[in-house]
């Protein structure tokens, strides 16, 4: 008898180490070349911030010391570096890019705005989604009431155009870094919001979700632990898409003059500087950073949009 029950028994497989998880997901990504073209035009401007100078391996530099001078990298110059008598340059091997109107070079600008857009527009997702995800998980999980309140506050946050929102936020608290992820967060938390509700109102009733409750489990356990993982694929996809977003509004701001202050090479701003000149033979500010920014939207817009496409064939 006992041998029959040993036999019996099926022995659990092995749950998938973090590493096997890693590459499972990394074979998803490969298998759509979409995906794959959007990795590489995301992963150049990725490269390109993270090496513009030695910062990132110079621990002096994440102190900040005013005495700290980095050494350029992939710029090959400071971004604030005048070269005497070089105005207004074309492109030429001394400067890949061409100069602005004060001699500085625009490729070692365009490098070092990478590192200001790649790391404000994550920041500024990033807390959306924290701050929308909760309220989301909130109104879609009690609903009654609670869902009343939490929408129609966000709805009527929605009912503003975006730039209107931005414009308002940024005129009022002043142009900085931290305003301008301000009024990004706020901007992108009632999006982020209603499609976490609207998923939280489909997975609230499934069975896992029904059994937690009967075992007891506190709702904040059930929004976190049940609800939130098994909706992580839209998500994510749409966070990606909000980067972009992201990237297009702290242009935005910085070409009307509200993003981050002089002489910050921000995009935006570049652009802003660079168009007086188009009509005077010297396009290149406002093209470069313009093909930078479409650049860098357009990548994050195939990788969400292959991810979007692999992930539907696991449904």
């Amino acid at each position: 008898m006992a041998a029959i029950e040993q036999t019996s028994r099926v022995a659990a497989p092995p749950r998938p180490s973090r590493w096997q998880k890693v590459r499972a997901a990394f074979g998803i990504l490969t298998r759509s070349r979409t995906a794959m073209v959007g990795l590489a035009l995301v992963s150049f401007w990725v490269i390109v911030a993270l090496f513009a100078d030695d910062c990132l391996v110079q621990p002096a530099c994440w102190v900040g010391g005013s005495d700290y001078q980095a050494t350029p990298l992939l710029a090959r110059y400071s971004p604030l570096e005048q070269f005497r008598g070089a105005n207004l340059k074309p492109p030429s091997a001394d400067h890949w890019l061409g100069t602005d109107r004060l001699g500085r070079d625009l490729w070692a600008r365009l490098a070092h705005g990478a590192r200001i857009i790649l790391l404000l527009a994550p920041i500024s997702v990033g807390i959306s989604l924290i701050v929308g995800g909760t309220l989301g998980l909130i109104a879609g999980y009690y609903g009654g009431l609670v869902d009343e309140i939490v929408m129609r506050i966000l709805d009527a946050l929605m009912a503003f155009p975006q730039i209107l929102l931005y414009l308002v936020i940024i005129a009022a608290l002043g142009p900085s870094a931290l305003n301008v992820v301000l009024a990004i967060t706020i901007a992108g938390a009632p999006g982020i919001a209603r499609l976490v509700r609207s998923l939280t109102l489909d997975i609230k009733t499934r069975d896992y979700v029904a059994a937690a409750q009967t075992r007891g489990e506190s709702p904040w356990y059930i929004m976190f632990v049940e609800i939130l993982p098994n909706a992580r694929g839209p998500i994510l996809i749409d966070a990606m898409l909000r980067v972009g977003y992201a990237v297009f509004a702290i242009g935005t701001l910085g070409f009307l003059g509200l993003g981050l202050p002089p002489p910050s090479p921000d995009w935006g701003s570049i652009v802003n500087a660079g168009r007086k000149f188009i009509q005077a033979g010297h396009p290149w500010d406002a093209l470069w950073a313009s093909a930078a920014t479409a650049m860098l939207v357009v990548g994050l817009n195939l990788l969400a949009d292959g991810l979007q496409e692999e992930l539907g064939r696991y449904r």
